[in-house]
């Protein structure tokens, strides 16, 4: 079989232009010469912008980095929130406290040049010392807990003290605090805070602390060309950081420099001050020369490239379009190009990316929906079960069905005593157990010590015998030799023989009175 020229957009692209370049070589061969001499490359002012855009890029980053590890936190923590007993009883105060500091103390390494992390809470109804505070002094680098801020030896004006807890909580909107010298562990820092409140009411703060020295440095260290640099200002243009001029002054711009103004994530401007001396401005008499040039080759080349673009546009709008499909979460979407070029080679690259590209979707799926201690499903799978088992008990294809609340009652006291390590291994236990009962139903981890099992068919018709099956399984632990591997569970259930009269919600509210209710009798 005879094989088909293969013409490349390369090949195409490289045969227009040398016909253009040989009709015009001869008329303009002399000045073009002449003119090459004279030209030294610059950088336009585009360039500039995206190279400044790459550093900016670089700060935000650093930024970000902080304000998405204290958003995470705040869900983590107002997530433990279930009421404000848990902070005015001592008791459920320490508690609650001692499992914040352990989220903390495991996350906060996820931060580059944290100096801080705080989780304070409102002095209206908790001690003035109340909250975590972790923290590396200037005489120590590690980061420790240490004895928190008290309120009550500072005005709530007193900025350099406890300006970050009283500012994010009058203006309720994450802040980013100005750099200041906090007194307290004596670093100049840099700080993000969000105010928490829940039921209505004041909760504290949660925020952490860089040092506003390692952000000056990464400014420091910026250098485009030779003689450049860039400075920190507030919204007020007042200085920052500057190599020169000292903080709280205005900044001058030196002669024969250009200014480029970058926003940072904070609020701060992050401005550039480029010497022009440093930017080769030769080109004037170059676009002088070459306008002419220009003006006619296009005349040439305008009805050429028309025909040339046409050829490709109806592919690349193809293209484009299968590529939004896939964006917006379409993996049915299909392509037919068949070129016998780039595009086509382009084309089968972005079929191919749709087949990754669904099975990475799936396998992150997975692992958002899935307890990473227990392997059962966890509570972001049981919300998304809900939604989906509402719309077909709504639709009428789930008739009845039971729920199954399992309290793991000894885990806080394992925790306590022995650690976490001990507490994953009477989860995991507990996991088993009730797994290898209800083994035709699902199971989902909801919160730190429960358990949901929704019950239908065949282990619904069973339900009184599983129960009594996971009790025989709990029993059987009672004789273990190690404390973490004697379980103990409350269990309650609810069935509903009508999917229509209530919602799933008001069963699992029944199954949680009931497994109370149990733990109230075996206690």
């Amino acid at each position: 079989m005879k094989r088909r020229f293969r013409a490349t957009i390369q090949t195409r692209v490289l045969i227009l232009a040398l016909s253009g370049l040989v009709l015009c070589a001869f008329a303009f061969g002399k000045l073009c010469l002449h003119t090459t001499d004279k030209v030294v490359h610059e950088s336009t002012e585009k360039h500039l912008h995206n190279l400044t855009s790459i550093e900016t890029i670089k700060i935000n980053n650093r930024l970000k980095n902080v304000e998405q590890y204290v958003n995470t936190l705040n869900i983590a923590v107002m997530g433990m929130l279930d009421s404000l007993e848990q902070l005015t009883d001592s008791t459920h105060l320490e508690e609650f406290t001692e499992k914040s500091r352990e989220l903390i103390r495991l996350t906060i390494g996820n931060t580059d040049k944290a100096v801080a992390a705080y989780l304070r809470f409102t002095p209206k109804f908790t001690p003035p010392t109340s909250g975590i505070f972790m923290a590396k002094t200037s005489r120590d680098h590690e980061l420790k807990f240490l004895e928190p801020t008290d309120f009550s030896k500072y005005n709530p004006d007193d900025i350099e003290h406890v300006g970050w807890y009283y500012v994010p909580i009058r203006t309720k909107q994450p802040t980013w605090m100005k750099p200041y010298l906090n007194k307290n562990i004596g670093i100049y820092m840099i700080s993000y805070v969000i105010p928490l409140f829940k039921f209505n009411t004041e909760i504290g703060v949660i925020g952490v602390d860089i040092d506003f020295d390692y952000l000056t440095r990464e400014i420091a260290a910026i250098k485009l060309f030779d003689n450049d640099y860039a400075y920190l200002a507030d919204k007020s243009g007042n200085i920052l950081f500057h190599p020169s001029i000292p903080n709280g002054h205005k900044f001058t711009l030196p002669e024969n420099s250009l200014l480029i103004h970058n926003k940072l994530e904070n609020g701060m401007d992050l401005t550039f001050v480029i010497p022009k001396s440093s930017i080769t401005a030769n080109r004037d008499n170059l676009i002088k020369n070459l306008i002419l040039i220009t003006m006619l080759i296009l005349v040439a080349f305008i009805f050429a490239s028309l025909i040339f673009a046409n050829s490709i546009t109806k592919s690349l709008k193809q293209l484009t379009d299968y590529a939004n499909r896939l964006i917006d979460g379409t993996m049915s979407a299909t392509l037919n190009i068949t070129r016998n070029d780039e595009i086509g080679d382009l084309a089968k690259s972005f079929v191919n990316a749709k087949v990754r590209l669904a099975e990475t979707m799936g396998h992150i799926k997975g692992l958002a929906f899935r307890d990473p201690i227990t392997s059962v499903r966890n509570r972001n799978s049981f919300d998304h079960y809900i939604n989906e088992f509402s719309i077909k008990a709504s639709a009428g294809e789930i008739k009845t069905y039971g729920i199954l609340v399992a309290s793991v009652d000894n885990l806080f006291k394992i925790k306590n005593k022995f650690g976490n390590s001990r507490a994953i291994s009477l989860l995991q236990a507990s996991s088993k157990i009730i797994c290898t009962t209800f083994d035709h139903s699902p199971v989902f981890r909801v919160n730190e010590d429960e358990f949901i099992v929704i019950l239908m068919n065949n282990d619904l018709k069973d339900c009184e015998r599983l129960q009594a099956k996971l009790e025989e399984g709990v029993k059987k632990t009672a004789s273990a030799e190690n404390p973490w591997d004697c379980v103990k569970i409350s269990i309650g259930t609810a069935i509903c023989e009508d999917s229509q009269s209530s919602s799933l919600s008001e069963q699992l509210a029944i199954a949680e009175k009931n497994m109370l209710k149990y733990r109230n009798d075996i206690e």
